[in-house]
């Protein structure tokens, strides 16, 4: 897949069935009770992108969808893409509108030089390269008026009308869904949950400020890093004001960001020229709408971080970010007085939630108010191969519980 050259577009992408007329109005939609019998769902190539935004943003309006299932996201993601990828769009229906949506990559990989998998991946690709943007809070778009059963009835039927997947992956989502017996019949889910650290802005507000809800260690640290760092000057956070503004300060978070994890044998976020790629578009296209935020906490006028969110209403998404750790010899915290800032900085914009996103991470710990979970769930069926690939792991680990450590061996040597 090439990321060096502008991909093509999805408009020649074949569509199966258009949606009706209705689709794209904001008509009144029925009670839930009165339609849930009457959803009809369909699996089928993705269409065209711009009948497919209007079919979107509809259904964003009624959904409470994250930002990283939101056009800005999804439609950026797709504009990304390679015309290779085999894109698929998982569709409900009820009423005479959409109530549900989910776009899916089809890919064939081999593991281990020898066994051959085709995975069905919920909006990624399941290629690392394209993958680098990491989608965290993902699920499918569904209607807040059709309740919890719409989630399950959908993948049922992912489920049952294509059997030429082996692997469903759905990376980062909030939800985990459940499976009727019917169509988790035989089917073995992995899941691995991370816990997912918040700020309630609200309580923020409330208490007068944020430190006072933190642990007496971390307020202890971010005050006496505050202390250390103006003695240099006033700490100030700085929004930028637009698109290019923001392109500007994105490039000078990278340029902190990537010597930082560089220096401990680690690639950094920017390593990959696709994923700095998407984040230039996505900043150009989506800042307008005041979903991009990117602050710079100064200490008199010098950069002390940078910090890269997303907004969507009124949930701010903790992405990226960049720091100088050589501002001051002692108490040199600025990731923690950076985010503290951030924090008092949104709380008095009016927004809610402070995301620091999946991981546990000292610093989420420490920061955070509350907790939540977020997990990356792979769903197999039962095929032979994964039979054979588990065989292929144990006998991986047995061979290595047998093989002798280097100072064992040097032992014998001498």
């Amino acid at each position: 897949m090439s990321t060096t050259s502008a991909p093509t577009p999805l408009t020649d992408r074949p569509i199966l069935r258009r949606p009706r007329a209705g689709h794209c109005t904001m008509t009144a939609m029925p009670p839930c009770a009165e339609i849930a019998s009457t959803i009809c769902m369909e699996f089928i190539p993705a269409p065209a992108l711009a009948l497919l935004e209007r079919e979107w943003r509809d259904l964003e309006q009624r959904s409470d969808g994250s930002f990283f299932m939101s056009w800005s996201w999804i439609g950026c993601w797709l504009r990304a893409l390679s015309a290779d990828v085999d894109l698929r769009l998982l569709r409900a229906m009820a009423g005479g509108r959409t109530v549900g949506l989910g776009l899916f990559a089809h890919r064939s990989t081999r593991r281990h030089g020898i066994i051959h998998v085709n995975r069905l991946c919920l909006n990624s690709t399941g290629d690392d390269h394209s993958d680098s943007i990491w989608v965290e809070c993902n699920g499918l778009l569904l209607d807040r008026q059709m309740g919890d059963s719409l989630l399950p009835r959908m993948l049922d039927h992912l489920l049952s009308v294509d059997r030429s997947w082996d692997e469903l992956v759905m990376e980062g989502v909030s939800v985990v869904p459940s499976w009727s017996p019917a169509g988790a019949r035989g089917l073995r889910p992995s899941i691995l949950t991370q816990p997912n650290y918040q700020v309630d802005l609200a309580a923020v507000r409330a208490r007068g400020g944020y430190l006072e809800l933190l642990g007496s260690e971390t307020r202890a640290h971010i005050r006496r890093s505050g202390r250390e760092y103006q003695k240099l000057g006033v700490v100030t956070v700085r929004a930028a004001a637009d698109s290019n503004a923001a392109t500007a300060s994105l490039a000078a978070l990278k340029a902190l960001h990537q010597p930082y994890w560089i220096a401990r044998g680690k690639p950094g976020a920017f390593a990959s020229p696709y994923f700095e790629e998407f984040h230039d578009r996505l900043v150009q296209t989506a800042f307008a709408r005041g979903e991009i935020q990117l602050l710079a906490i100064e200490v008199d006028s010098r950069p002390l971080g940078y910090l890269y969110n997303f907004v969507h209403r009124g949930h701010v998404y903790n992405y990226q970010s960049g720091f100088d750790y050589q501002l001051c010899e002692k108490h040199n915290r600025p990731g923690l007085v950076s985010h503290a800032r951030a924090v008092e900085f949104n709380a008095a914009c009016g927004h809610s939630v402070y995301d620091f996103l999946g991981g546990a991470d000292p610093y989420k710990r420490a920061l955070g108010t509350r907790v939540s979970s977020m997990s990356w769930v792979v769903l197999q069926r039962p095929r032979w191969r994964f039979k054979l690939e588990d065989a292929l792991r144990t006998t991986r680990r047995w061979l290595a519980a047998r093989r002798p450590s280097p100072r064992a061996a040097a032992s014998r040597a001498s």
